[in-house]
């Protein structure tokens, strides 16, 4: 007949593989939802809680070179049920380490009176793990369910020297990093886009990573953007990342272009002060310069054709995905060209800041120093967005996606 801890075995046992099981399948659905057949909306957030939870089967998949099949059913199946048999296998783990310390106490000098109660032992074991456990949920639930879609809106005014006096009070709303695709929705984006709008900007500026990756976002991704070249009292004028190289850049760029977004990796274009219109070729004395660079990572820059015909005194902005650009020796070189505000995103803010420890993991050759904010660079001060979207990890601890709202003013 069996014993009382060989039936509460089987029963836990039991118990374990329906865990593991739902677990498996309910992860895996809103993976394969989201990445496979690309459903949009809230299936993609509570996706990216699942990604977080079976992050270590992920981590295996990749480390056995099967990161080819991350979009695909077998894929999803295989990193969910790996990371959840762990997850199973550490609770059993702890459970029965809590038995050992609650049943048998680890014998000592002292005498048995001062022997901890044994309900007190339990009480602080029971403790331990209902923190652990509600700590390891609600830790990645927050920074994947509801920080990453609080969206925050950050103000600058930015003095500009040679500034024409058309110009002052210039607004530019910046919007950077959507990541259109399997992990941001498309009701996220139309969300950060009306805020843009409600700010009644003079100029949007897009600066890259529209999508996540591929190609099979970029029409949609566009069509998005078509409210914002509506609603801009000037224009709305982008450039590309380096997301958006992993699929088809001269695609995406058309695409945008067919929205009337004003597309200018490595170009230029001029606002007339008089008119306030987007103009191809210099107008004269006033203009304000608007000058792309393509991708530092992902495509190339051509800094002489996109300052080409900007007469010195013509005051400049460079929209740059990447903020490392700021360092680059043509701008930072005695006689380089000349740039008076460099917008950019790419870092994401790091995505998590951590108290005391600051951001971990900043994409930039530079540390933390463009994680995020208005910056001085080596030459001319830099702006970074935040950006809307996720890139490597679906989470946001710390550091909210953000719109940017840029006030030009006249320099002393």
């Amino acid at each position: 007949m069996p014993t009382k801890p060989d039936l509460f075995r089987s029963k836990l046992t039991s118990l374990s593989i329906s865990i593991w099981l739902a677990a498996t399948v309910i992860g895996s659905a809103s993976g394969i939802a989201s990445w496979t057949y690309h459903i949009d909306g809230f299936t993609r957030i509570i996706a990216n809680f699942g990604y977080i939870v079976a992050l270590p089967g992920w981590i295996l998949l990749y480390a056995a070179g099967l990161s080819g099949i991350r979009d695909q059913p077998l894929g999803i199946i295989i990193a969910n049920a790996a990371a959840w048999m762990l997850w199973i296998v550490l609770l059993r783990i702890a459970l029965i380490v809590r038995t050992k310390l609650v049943n048998h106490p680890r014998p000592d000098s002292n005498p048995p009176s001062d022997i901890p109660d044994p309900s007190r032992r339990a009480f602080l074991c029971n403790a331990t793990i209902g923190v652990t456990t509600i700590g390891a949920i609600t830790t990645p639930g927050y920074a994947t369910l509801v920080e990453p879609w609080s969206i925050k809106t950050r103000r600058y005014t930015v003095p500009i020297k040679d500034l024409d006096p058309a110009f002052e009070g210039l607004k530019i709303v910046q919007v950077a990093d959507t990541h259109l695709g399997p992990r941001i929705p498309a009701s996220f984006i139309e969300q950060a886009y009306q805020m843009a709008i409600a700010e009644n900007p003079d100029l949007i500026f897009l600066t890259g990573d529209h999508v996540h990756d591929g190609t099979k976002d970029n029409h949609h991704a566009a069509l998005l953007c078509k409210p914002l070249v509506e609603n801009a009292s000037i224009a709305t004028v982008g450039v590309l990342g380096n997301h958006d190289w992993w699929g088809d850049g001269n695609r995406l760029i058309e695409e945008l272009r067919s929205q009337g977004v004003h597309m200018i990796d490595n170009d230029r274009i001029w606002i007339d002060p008089k008119s306030r219109s987007i103009t191809q070729t210099h107008p004269g004395p006033g203009a304000l310069a608007l000058v792309g660079f393509g991708d530092l990572t992902d495509d190339h820059i051509d800094t002489d054709r996109a300052f080409r015909a900007i007469h010195p005194d013509t005051p400049r902005i460079v929209l740059a995905h990447n903020p490392d650009c700021a360092e680059l020796d043509a701008l930072t070189k005695p006689n380089g060209a000349r740039v008076d505000l460099m917008c950019s995103g790419h870092t994401h803010g790091g995505q998590v800041k951590i108290p005391l420890l600051g951001t971990p993991m900043v994409p930039s050759e530079h540390g933390s120093k463009y994680a995020g904010g208005l910056v001085q660079g080596p030459a001319f001060p830099v702006h970074i967005s935040r950006g809307i979207g996720m890139s490597l990890l679906p989470v946001r601890f710390g550091v909210p996606p953000e719109i940017s709202v840029i006030t030009l003013t006249r320099a002393d």
